[in-house]
């Protein structure tokens, strides 16, 4: 067990190449938190540090129930931790691969239409999340659905830095370009990400390519089609292809706009 100020860090949730998620308990308040702290290694480089001093201001200006809440922000001189909300459960990922296998049209849509309400928010409030994936969405074990991880955002009122972050899969090919990005981008990785929920895999998962050849992928392939699982599916078939194609389509003039476009067709499957 080791002691951060007021909060006991118990145990690792999950580790990643840059931070590791740690399950601790708030002392003072008796509650159960999540704390992330990144590599030391990289917290002392001045640029990744101030990149997570960006996402806990992020996270501050945004207050909405399916997004992760953070609780505080701890600055030493070698350790930095964000204290969040935590939530008891497991990532999207995790669900359909351990819990559900793939999800039929409707549930997979009732999940993307709770991440469309976090989202459509933050892009109210000027952020571009740049990172949405199943792996950064959590399901508790009370069926909430929280959106995670603001840790590479964008402030759409500031100039976007054109280096390339994100998760090949679920980039939208203007921000592998690297060029100014907005809201549409997370379009593109939220129309993924149901592709993903209905098929269980990201798209092009299995193509034996270079990480190169997986973004050239992205930039110029359209995403296969999906099948019905049943006969009570069929006749949903082509709104929901025409609603992942619409989504991923590889200009952004030619997405839906923004995430109430993107629910208003959405919500048709769910009716």
């Amino acid at each position: 067990m080791k002691r951060v100020r007021y909060i006991d860090i118990l145990h690792e949730i999950n580790a990643g190449g840059t931070a590791t998620v740690y399950f601790g308990i708030d002392i003072n308040q008796g509650l159960p938190v999540a704390v992330k702290e990144p590599q030391s290694y990289l917290y002392k480089n001045p640029h990744f540090k101030s990149l997570f001093i960006r996402e806990a201001n992020h996270y501050l200006e945004l207050d909405h129930p399916n997004i992760v809440k953070l609780e505080d922000l701890i600055l030493d001189q070698d350790e930095g931790y964000l204290v969040m909300e935590y939530v008891e459960g497991r990532n999207l990922r995790e669900y359909i691969k351990e819990i559900t296998g793939p999800l039929p049209f409707h549930n997979a849509s009732l999940f993307l239409n709770e991440v469309l309400n976090a989202i459509g928010y933050t892009h109210n409030c000027g952020y571009v999340h740049m990172d949405i994936k199943p792996a950064n969405i959590m399901i508790s074990n009370h069926d909430e659905i929280k959106v995670i991880d603001f840790g590479i955002s964008h402030d759409t009122s500031k100039k976007f830095n054109a280096e390339i972050m994100g998760t090949p899969y679920y980039m939208s090919p203007e921000q592998i370009n690297g060029k100014n990005i907005d809201s549409r981008s997370d379009i593109f990785s939220l129309g993924v990400t149901l592709f993903e929920l209905i098929t269980g895999k990201p798209p092009f998962v299995g193509a034996d390519v270079s990480r190169e050849e997986l973004l050239e992928l992205v930039k110029t392939v359209s995403l296969p089609s999906v099948s019905p699982k049943n006969e009570y599916e069929k006749p949903m078939t082509g709104l929901i292809n025409h609603i992942i194609q619409k989504s991923t389509a590889k200009n952004p003039a030619d997405r839906y706009q923004n995430c109430e476009e993107f629910q208003e067709d959405l919500m048709q499957i769910i009716d």
